[in-house]
């Protein structure tokens, strides 16, 4: 409308973003950080409230990247909302074809995919730093439910071998699930160590005074607690009060990852071969030459190596020999992995598996494992 001034026309069009941005609310249904939830809250914080991108990011647990893969999706969104209503303004203007698409990623698929792209970022996390981050998160929110906090955790808590993200979107789905159905009532948070798991209790007092939900409901919120804990070799047990979840208990691995020392000079290998291990719970160390290679082997102690036999300057063969002659690292399994089929003189030198090149992750995983 050119009628209106510039500031008029400024006014309108941030309030049919907002307008806009609303229409995204998945409503109170809707399990807290499921996508529609986190992409609507994520709107709500930038354009509403004003936050800065790393604010909101912070706010939702999420890193930067996943926070701009996160905007986008929220983005297209909102535009589609906007797309309708000038069809349903203009019924005669021509519909566009719809683009076609892949098949989006299973929920578990997603999971996985973050977990291996963020486990190189730290190999052990401090829960008492994550539980402590994770309720400043949700100060304002508990204090809105009238709720209370009480935190038992021992001084000498150990840390455990699992990604701080990945912990962290954990507890903070826990505890947003009590939360959000709980009122004028305490959290208790207590820890113990317990063989090789750690213990992590989350649970209502009283727990009557957590709300009933549906069956569904409640499957919906395990199995996505269910999914991300198996990531973290953890695993999620739910507090019962009756037909009610009143907590949840956390069990943490205590033990140290075992640890894979890659040899190869090929860079998309050595990504692969990572994402490969990760993926199922492996540090992996990498090498790119011979020199390296055997520095690590005898510093590290991995519980297996993986050795490319074409090499520039040392090949894989000399390596080899090096590994088998050395007293420090001769007991070390070595998966030769190459091109050249040469199994049997692999083996004759010492390596204890060939895999041909190019390796499966199903083939690799699958032999680290027999090495157990």
């Amino acid at each position: 409308d050119t009628s209106l001034s510039r500031k008029d026309r400024a006014w309108r069009l941030h309030h049919t973003l907002l307008e806009a941005i609303d229409e995204l609310d998945p409503g109170p249904q809707a399990p807290v950080f499921s996508p529609e939830w986190r992409r609507h809250r994520l709107m709500v914080l930038r354009y509403v409230d004003g936050l800065d991108p790393q604010s909101v990011a912070d706010q939702l647990a999420i890193g930067r990247r996943h926070y701009y893969r996160e905007q986008a999706a929220a983005m297209k969104l909102v535009a589609q909302v906007l797309w309708d209503r000038c069809v349903q303004q203009a019924p005669e203007a021509a519909q566009p074809e719809p683009e076609r698409q892949e098949p989006p990623l299973t929920r578990l698929e997603l999971l996985r995919l973050e977990a291996a792209r963020s486990a190189q970022g730290g190999r052990y996390t401090s829960p008492a730093e994550v539980v402590e981050g994770v309720l400043a998160l949700w100060q304002e929110r508990l204090r809105e439910r009238a709720l209370e906090v009480e935190v038992a955790l021992p001084q000498d808590l150990p840390q455990v071998p699992v990604q701080r993200n990945l912990l962290r979107q954990i507890l903070l789905g826990m505890l947003g699930y009590l939360v959000e159905r709980t009122t004028h009532a305490t959290i208790r948070l207590t820890a113990d160590v317990e063989a090789a798991a750690l213990h992590l209790s989350l649970t209502s007092v009283p727990q009557s005074a957590v709300q009933a939900t549906s069956r569904a409901e409640v499957q919906e919120s395990l199995s996505a607690f269910d999914e991300l804990a198996s990531l973290a070799r953890a695993r999620v047990l739910p507090v019962l009060s009756g037909k009610v979840v009143a907590g949840f208990d956390l069990l943490l691995p205590t033990g140290s990852q075992r640890t894979v020392l890659v040899v190869d000079d090929n860079e998309d290998v050595l990504e692969l071969f990572q994402r490969y291990l990760v993926a199922h719970h492996y540090q992996v160390a990498v090498a790119r030459t011979a020199g390296e290679a055997l520095d690590l082997a005898r510093r590290v102690k991995p519980h297996a190596i993986t050795l490319d036999l074409m090499m520039p300057e040392q090949d894989g063969w000399d390596l080899l020999r090096q590994l088998m002659d050395s007293p420090d690292t001769r007991d070390i399994p070595v998966i030769v992995c190459s091109v050249l089929r040469q199994k049997e003189a692999a083996l004759s030198l010492g390596a204890t598996a060939f895999l041909p090149k190019p390796v499966t992750e199903e083939a690799l995983v699958e032999m680290l494992e027999a090495l157990q």
